[in-house]
C-alpha cells in the first residue's frame, strides 16, 4: 500500500541517519553473520605463530572465508527482503544493520537482485534506501548507476537520490554538480536534495544556494527547512535573514521562526508576531506561536490568546490551542469550549478537540463521550469528526459507526473517510463493506477511493469487479484508474483485458491510462496502435499522454517520431503531449518548437501549456517570451498565467513587470489575477492596484475583493482605505457591516 511504502521508505531514512551513515563510514559484518571471518582475523598473528601453514597461504585462506562471509551476507539480505511484504520498525532495523554491513562493491549486485525480484510496490522504495547508503560511501559509482537506469522518471529519482545523499557527505562538491547540470526538472529536483541536505548544517550556504538557483522554494519547503534549522541554532540571525526575503518566502520563513522560538522562549517569539503589520502573515504566524507555546504550556498559550483582540485571528488561534490542548487534557479542552457563547467558534473548537482527541487517545474515550450526547446536530457533527479521525487506525470500527448517523452530508462524509483508510490497510475487507451499503452518491465515490487501492493489491480481482458494475461514468472512471495502475505492474495483462473490453468510453479510458507505460516499454507498439485507431478523440487522447510519457523517457526518438508525422489532427495531438513535458524540463526548447507550430488552436494552447511550467522556474524570462505574443486571448490568458505565480512567488518583482507593461487590455487583465492573489495575504498591496482598473465593474469588484479580506483581518486600516475609494456609498456600508 502505498501509505506503508511511505511510511517504510521514512523509517529506514531516519535510522539510518541515526547510524550515522551519512558520514560515510564503513560498518563491520556483524559477528553473528560471519563469526568464521571474524575470528579469523582477530587471531590473524596468533595463528601465524602457531600454525606450520605459510603466512601467504594463511592470508589466502583469511580472505577466501571473507569473501564467502559476503556472499553469505548478500544472500541473508535477499532472502530477507524476499520475505518481507511489509515491515515494521524490528524488521526494518534488522535488515538496516545488513545493509549497513555491505561493501561498495556489493551494491550493483543487491540492486540487480532488487530490480529482477522485488515487487514494484517495494522496488522503488528500497532501491533508493541501497542507493542512500551507497552514495555514503561511493557517491559516484552510485551514480553511476543511477545514470544506467532506462526508464527517465526512475532515472532521474534514483540521481536525486545519490544527490541529497553526497550533500550531506560533501556538500561543496555535490552544489557544484548540480549546478552544472542543464536547466530542466532533473536539476531542479537535484538541486532541491542537495539544499534540503545543505540546510540542516549550513544554513546560510542552503539559502545562497536557493537563491542562486531561482528554484519554486514554496512547492519545494526548502525555505522551511532551512529556516527551521536556522532559528533552532540562532533566531535573532534567522530573524534578520528573512527581513531579506519578500512575498511568500518572506512568511513562510517567519512562520517557522516564529514557531521554532516558541517552544524555547514564547515571549521573544511574540515580540517578533508583535512587529509584524497586521494581515495574514502576522495571523499566520500567532497560529505557528500558539501551536508551539501550546505543547509546553497551555495554561500560558491560552492566557495569552484570550487578550488578542476579537476577530478571526483569535478564533484562529484558538482553535489551533484547542487542537494542541486535546492531546494533554481533552476533558479540559472540552469544558472550556462548552462554556463558550453558542456559534462558529465554539463548534469549530468543539471539532478541532473531540477529533485530535480520538485521534491520539487508543481507549475509546472521545467516542463514549460521543456517544453520551443527546441526538441532535452537534453529536452527528462531532460523531462524523470521531468516525474521521479513527479512520487511519482502525477502520473497521470507525466503518461500525457510520451506521449511527442519520443519511446526509455527514453520512456521506464519513463514508468516504472510511473508504480510503480503509482501502488502505485491507482493500477486499473494504470493498465488501462498501459494496454492503445502500445505493448513492457516498457509495459511487467510496467505490473509486476503494477500486484504486484494490487495483494496485489485486488487479485481476479489480477486473471482475469493474465488470459487474453498471454502466455509467463510475464504471468507465472506474476501469481507467484499475488499466493505468496494472500497467504499471504487468503491462502485458493489462493490455490483453483493456483490448478485450467491448467499444466505448470505458476502453478508451482504459487505453488512455496505459499509454504512458506503453510508450515507455515499447514504443513502436504504441505507436502502431495509435495509427490503428480512427481519427477523433480517442487517437488524439492516446498520442497526446504517449507522447507526453515518451518525451520524458527518450525525448530525442519522441522528437524524431513528431518530425516524420504528416501534418494533421494527429501530429497537433502528439505535439501538444511533447511540448507540455518538455516544457517541465526545458522550456526554453518548448517555446522554440511551439514557434514552429501553425498558428492556430494547437499552437495557442500549447504556448499557455509553456507559459504556466516556465512561470514555475524563471517568471521573467516566461514574462519576456509573452511579451513577443500579439495582442489577443493567447497573449491575455499567457499574463494571466505570469502573473498568478510570480504574485505568490515574489509579490514586488511581480508589480515591477506590471508597471512595465503598456495600458492595454493584456494588463488590466494581469492585474485582476495579481488583485486576486494578493487580496488574501496582502491586501494592502493590493489596494491600490484595485483602484487602477480602468473598467468600473472590474474596479468595483476588485476593490470589494481586497475590502473583505482586509477587513478580517485588520479592520481599522481597511476601513479608512475603503472609505477613500470610488466605490458608490451603498456599497461601501454593506462591506462595513458584513465586516464588523
Amino acid at each position: 500500500m502505498k501509505t506503508k511504502g511511505a511510511l517504510f521508505f521514512i523509517l529506514f531514512a531516519l535510522l539510518m541517519l541515526s547510524a550515522g551513515y551519512w558520514l560515510g563510514q564503513h560498518s563491520v559484518v556483524p559477528a553473528r553473520l560471519a563469526p568464521a571471518a571474524s575470528r579469523k582475523i582477530a587471531t590473524g598473528t596468533e595463528n601465524k605463530r602457531s600454525s606450520p601453514v605459510s603466512p601467504a597461504k594463511n592470508a589466502s585462506a583469511i580472505q577466501k572465508e571473507v569473501v564467502m562471509s559476503k556472499k553469505t551476507l548478500l544472500g541473508e539480505i535477499e532472502v530477507k527482503i524476499l520475505e518481507e511484504k511489509s515491515f515494521n520498525e524490528f524488521r526494518v532495523m534488522e535488515l538496516l544493520a545488513m545493509i549497513n554491513a555491505l561493501e561498495p562493491a556489493d551494491f550493483p549486485e543487491l540492486l540487480v537482485f532488487v530490480d529482477k525480484n522485488v515487487p514494484r510496490t517495494m522496488r522503488q522504495e528500497l532501491r533508493e534506501i541501497l542507493l542512500v547508503r551507497w552514495a555514503g560511501l561511493d557517491p559516484q559509482a552510485a551514480l553511476n548507476y543511477a545514470n544506467t537506469i532506462s526508464k527517465k522518471q526512475e532515472r532521474d529519482s534514483a540521481i536525486t537520490t545519490v544527490a541529497g545523499a553526497w550533500a550531506s557527505k560533501d556538500s561543496e562538491a555535490s552544489a557544484a554538480w548540480a549546478k552544472q547540470l542543464p536547466s530542466g526538472q532533473l536539476r531542479n529536483q537535484v538541486l532541491n536534495a542537495v539544499i534540503s541536505s545543505m540546510a540542516g548544517t549550513n544554513p546560510q550556504a542552503a539559502l545562497d544556494l536557493l537563491q542562486s538557483s531561482k528554484l519554486d522554494s514554496a512547492r519545494s519547503g526548502l525555505i522551511y527547512s532551512i529556516f527551521q534549522t536556522w532559528a533552532a541554532q540562532d533566531p535573532t540571525t534567522a530573524v534578520a535573514k528573512a527581513a531579506g526575503l519578500s512575498g511568500r518566502q518572506h512568511s513562510e520563513a517567519i512562520g517557522i521562526i516564529a514557531s521554532t522560538w516558541a517552544e524555547t522562549d514564547p515571549q521573544a517569539a511574540i515580540s517578533l508576531v508583535n512587529s509584524l503589520s497586521n494581515g495574514r502573515e502576522k495571523q499566520n504566524a500567532i497560529d505557528s506561536v500558539v501551536s508551539a507555546w501550546a505543547q509546553n504550556d497551555v495554561n500560558g498559550a491560552l492566557a495569552w490568546v484570550k487578550q488578542l483582540p476579537e476577530g478571526q485571528t483569535k478564533q484562529q488561534a484558538m482553535s489551533r490551542l484547542a487542537s494542541q490542548w486535546a492531546e494533554t487534557d481533552p476533558q479540559a479542552a472540552i469544558d472550556f469550549a462548552k462554556g463558550l457563547p453558542s456559534g462558529k467558534t465554539k463548534n469549530d473548537l468543539l471539532d478541532n478537540i473531540v477529533s485530535t482527541w480520538a485521534f491520539h487517545d487508543s481507549s475509546d474515550a472521545a467516542m463514549n463521550y460521543v456517544k453520551g450526547l443527546p441526538n441532535g446536530p452537534e453529536r452527528n457533527r462531532l460523531l462524523q469528526n470521531v468516525i474521521g479521525s479513527m479512520s487511519w487506525q482502525d477502520p473497521k470500527n470507525a466503518a461500525a459507526l457510520v451506521s449511527m448517523l442519520p443519511p446526509g452530508s455527514e453520512q456521506m462524509r464519513a463514508i468516504e473517510q472510511v473508504a480510503n483508510s480503509f482501502a488502505n490497510s485491507d482493500p477486499k475487507a473494504a470493498m465488501d463493506w462498501v459494496q454492503s451499503l445502500p445505493e448513492g452518491a457516498a457509495k459511487r465515490s467510496a467505490l473509486q477511493s476503494v477500486g484504486q487501492e484494490l487495483a494496485q493489491d489485486d488487479p485481476k480481482s479489480a477486473a471482475a469487479f469493474a465488470a459487474s458494475m453498471p454502466p455509467g461514468q463510475s464504471r468507465d472512471n472506474f476501469i481507467g484508474n484499475l488499466a493505468d495502475s496494472w500497467a504499471q505492474s504487468d503491462l502485458h495483462s493489462a493490455l490483453a483485458w483493456a483490448q478485450g473490453l467491448p467499444d466505448g468510453m470505458a476502453k478508451q479510458n482504459a487505453m488512455d491510462n496505459m499509454a504512458s507505460q506503453w510508450v515507455q516499454t515499447d514504443p513502436q507498439a504504441a505507436m502502431q496502435y495509435a495509427q490503428g485507431l480512427q481519427p477523433g478523440g480517442a487517437q488524439s487522447g492516446f498520442l497526446t499522454k504517449a507522447a507526453s510519457a515518451w518525451e520524458q523517457n527518450d525525448p530525442k526518438a519522441a522528437m524524431i517520431w513528431l518530425q516524420s508525422m504528416s501534418e494533421g489532427a494527429s501530429k497537433n495531438a502528439f505535439a501538444t503531449g511533447l511540448i507540455s513535458s518538455m516544457a517541465e524540463n526545458s522550456p526554453q526548447d518548448a517555446a522554440k518548437l511551439v514557434a514552429s507550430l501553425s498558428p492556430g488552436d494547437t499552437q495557442s494552447a500549447t504556448a499557455i501549456s509553456v507559459v504556466s511550467q516556465w512561470s514555475q522556474s524563471d517568471p521573467q524570462a516566461a514574462a519576456n517570451w509573452a511579451a513577443l505574443f500579439p495582442a489577443g486571448d493567447t497573449r491575455n490568458n499567457a499574463f494571466d498565467n505570469i502573473i498568478s505565480s510570480w504574485a505568490q512567488s515574489d509579490p514586488n518583482a511581480a508589480g515591477r513587470w506590471l508597471n512595465s507593461l503598456p495600458d492595454d487590455a493584456s494588463k488590466q487583465g494581469a492585474v485582476q489575477s495579481y488583485v486576486s492573489q494578493l487580496a488574501g495575504q496582502y491586501p494592502d498591496m493590493a489596494a491600490p492596484w484595485a483602484e487602477s482598473l480602468s473598467d468600473p465593474t472590474q474596479r468595483n469588484s476588485a476593490i470589494q475583493n481586497v475590502a473583505r479580506q482586509w477587513l478580517q483581518i485588520d479592520p481599522v486600516n481597511a476601513q479608512k482605505w475603503l472609505l477613500s475609494t470610488s466605490l458608490p456609498y451603498d456599497q461601501i456600508q454593506l462591506l462595513l457591516q458584513g465586516g464588523k
